[in-house]
């Protein structure tokens, strides 16, 4: 993890420096502001100020997650005020010397990153935060809210910027402010700008409070699709104030932009996924591979084609983290998300610090624009409510569906920041003269629309994060979402009697410690979960079913995974076993746990399988063909079977441990048991029918179930200190090229 953390700092500094080398690239940046650094001037050494600012965020994020996180404040909004507050202060210059300690180079570098290239913010730092949200998010749960998240990201921004412009506009016709805005490529390129979303604040929030994980995920598949849709109508309108713009169609690009960068996700991605299928348990080249194929993807996207780099790395991330997630080596899969959750994670930490530095040390502002900027935070409020009021109709039907309560979530949920952020920087870096002759103002006009542009989005940015992710927790627990129902309620209590008792039972067996014998054990009593009463009615037995129905769903699930882990199923036979399990969790409980047509597909002999078994001609070749085509199948078949005997050995510890009627019981027992005699058939009429075939696939597990021993026994030789590292990592090196060979044959 160490080398992963360096090569990622690494990389950024590298870039950095190369932008901040030259003193003259910081004066081209504002004029007016002149900062001398001695050793760049006299050419010893690159301006190392923007290595001690990475330091400095990084130290910052984790005090401030460890430190602070009792506060009712999210970390991102807390890793703003921050910023902020730095800023300011290095502003009114109390970084210049403390005492006789000369402090100028903290200065320098909270400069340096208030007045980074926005272009190289979003390069550097966009593929990451992109990437990570996708390549963590559930790919069925996205499935089913994808219809709502593309409504809010496609038609749905279209008319929340088209609005938004109309109050920009507004304000400078009524003479409030904002003169010089009536301009319908300005004002529509800042609705374009100020609609795009960062929730990272508020899923962050939901994920702790427990709440709807598709909620969350509408939430998220928002962003991630409206960031692509806001930049490619902002780079439409952006070309049109500096001139730069082209002569197609506004909307033929939007769509050659959008499905462009989405086809580019996809190639990238089904390359991936056939190049990680090849390597075996080699995590530094597997997460090396992915995070290449994340930066890759943007910039053939975004500098080579031209089209959606934030759209390109959706997809690949969805086909990553989603189908192609079983490709990943079962031991590299926890910490290939591990490592892009820490990047994430470094990066939110420099992003919402730079974030706080611009607002404190760009922004230009009068008393006035305060005025403007709380009919802009209003304002996009009533917009956002009008859009999701005009889709609802549609959105409450389409996958899951929305509630009138998750909707008010959705509407307060969506925060501004970073993406908005490096767009409006972009716009403070255009040529006043430019604006001059797209607008017919005057230079003065120009300075003015440009200052304004970055306050009004630098402050939305600050209030959304200040005022509604701080307070959505109320809001959410008002609304009830976080209620459980009487089942669950049930199913917790039942768990805290387990737990309780159990506890009691380990006090029983301490007691009799010659070592613990003297301990206060009234002390040690009550640090046991409070009792409770679990009381199992009539009334409530259909909702208990459900849930019991959901835990031995998710058990089932999980033994899936952990065969995968242990080398004991094929990941090409993953997603078909998942889907049955994700589609009947969506029933919620209701439907019976046998009801699964999908596997019966999946477990009927194709017919040209049952043709060539008679055709003579290329027995050799037809045999392997024939092989192939089950192997998945079979694997499936027997992975089902032991997942089911596990979900048998669950239902008996809660028939034991927790107060379940034993009619339900049986009822659940019946089902499971359905499902194993289906997987039992499958393998029972393919071993009588296809004997030969039957006796490849056996014998192709059986080698698989001998070298996953022997990788097994080798890391516990090695951690029993009987070999070293190097020693075992021959020894496995050796088992990786004979799976190669049986993979080959």
């Amino acid at each position: 993890m160490l080398k992963f953390i360096m090569l990622f700092l690494a990389l950024i500094i590298n870039v950095n420096l190369s932008i901040f080398a030259n003193p003259s690239v910081n004066h081209a940046i504002q004029e007016g502001e002149e900062i001398a650094i001695e050793n760049v001037e006299h050419g010893h050494h690159a301006d190392t100020s923007m290595l001690f600012f990475i330091i400095l965020a990084v130290f910052i994020g984790v005090s401030t997650r460890h430190l602070l996180k009792k506060l009712p404040i999210p970390f991102t909004a807390l890793l703003l005020i921050i910023g902020i507050v730095l800023g300011s202060f290095s502003r009114l210059g109390y970084f210049e010397t403390w005492g006789s300690l000369d402090v100028s180079f903290v200065k320098d570098s909270l400069y340096n990153a208030a007045h980074i290239d926005p272009h190289l913010l979003l390069y550097l730092f966009l593929p990451i935060l992109i990437f990570e949200a996708a390549f963590a998010m559930d790919f069925h749960t996205f499935k089913k809210t994808a219809a709502n998240s593309i409504i809010l990201a496609v038609p749905g921004i279209l008319v929340a910027l088209v609005l938004t412009a109309l109050i920009v506009v507004g304000i400078d016709y009524f003479d409030i402010g904002l003169e010089g805005w009536a301009n319908w490529s300005l004002a529509l390129m800042f609705g374009a700008v100020i609609s795009a979303t960062d929730p990272v604040a508020v899923v962050a929030l939901l994920k702790e409070l427990g709440a709807s994980k598709k909620l969350g995920t509408t939430i998220e598949g928002e962003s991630l699709l409206n960031d692509g849709t806001a930049i490619v109508i902002f780079m439409v309108f952006f070309g049109a104030l500096t001139g730069e713009a082209d002569s197609m169609n506004g909307v033929l690009k939007f769509l050659i932009v959008s499905f462009g960068g989405t086809a580019i996700g996809l190639v990238m991605g089904w390359l991936c996924v056939k190049w990680l299928s090849r390597i075996y348990t080699d995590a530094m080249v597997e997460i090396t591979l992915v995070v290449g194929a994340a930066y890759l993807t943007f910039y053939l996207a975004e500098h080579f084609f031209h089209v959606s780099g934030v759209l390109a790395l959706v997809s690949l991330g969805l086909i990553l983290g989603g189908p192609g997630r079983s490709s990943i080596s079962p031991k590299v899969e926890h910490f290939m998300h591990e490592f892009w959750e820490l990047a994430g994670f470094i990066a939110n930490c420099i992003i919402f610090l730079i974030v706080g530095l611009v607002i404190s040390q760009r922004t230009q502002f009068t008393a006035s624009d305060f005025v403007i900027l709380a009919i802009i935070y209003i304002g996009i409020h009533v917009v956002r409510a009008l859009v999701i009021a005009m889709f609802f109709p549609i959105m409450k039907n389409a996958g899951y569906g929305m509630t009138k309560k998750e909707g008010v979530v959705v509407w307060y949920g969506a925060l501004r920041g970073a993406i908005g952020l490096a767009l409006a920087l972009i716009v403070a870096n255009i040529d006043p003269n430019d604006l001059v002759s797209s607008m017919g103002v005057t230079v003065t006009q120009a300075v003015e629309i440009k200052e304004e542009f970055l306050f009004l989005i630098a402050g939305t940015v600050t209030l959304t994060l200040l005022v509604n992710a701080t307070t959505i927790k109320m809001i959410i627990e008002k609304l009830g979402l976080l209620k459980l129902s009487e089942s669950k309620i049930q199913m917790r209590a039942s768990v805290n009697h387990y737990l309780r008792t159990a506890g009691e039972k380990k006090i029983s067996r301490s007691q009799q410690d010659r070592y613990l014998k003297k301990a206060n054990w009234d002390v040690v009593a009550s640090y046991l979960p409070p009792d409770s009463d679990v009381v199992v009615g009539s009334e409530i037995e259909d909702m208990t079913i459900a849930e019991l129905r959901k835990r031995l769903l998710e058990k089932e699930k999980s033994s899936y995974w952990h065969q995968f882990k242990e080398g004991m199923l094929l990941g090409k036979a993953i997603p078909s076993l998942t889907e049955g399990i994700n589609y009947l969790l969506d029933q919620n409980g209701s439907d019976s746990l046998s009801h699964r047509k999908d596997l019966e597909d999946l477990w009927q002999i194709p017919g040209w399988v049952k043709r060539i078994s008679k055709n003579k001609l290329f027995k050799k070749l037809r045999h392997r063909m024939a092989v192939n085509s089950l192997s998945i199948s079979y694997d499936a078949a027997i992975g089902f079977v032991i997942a089911q005997d596990e979900c048998l050995s669950l239902l008996s510890s809660m028939a034991r441990n927790e107060n379940v009627e034993m009619e339900i019981l049986k009822t659940l027992e019946e089902e499971i048991n359905a499902n194993k005699i289906a997987g039992q058939a499958f393998i029972r009429n393919l071993r009588s029918d296809y004997p030969n075939i039957y006796e490849a696939l056996s014998t192709e597990r059986a080698i698989r179930t001998l070298l996953d021993y022997e990788e097994k026994t080798v890391e516990r030789l090695q951690k029993k200190g009987r070999i070293d590292v190097s020693e075992a990592g021959s020894f496995l090196q050796d088992i990786a090229e004979r799976r190669k060979q049986m993979d080959s044959k």
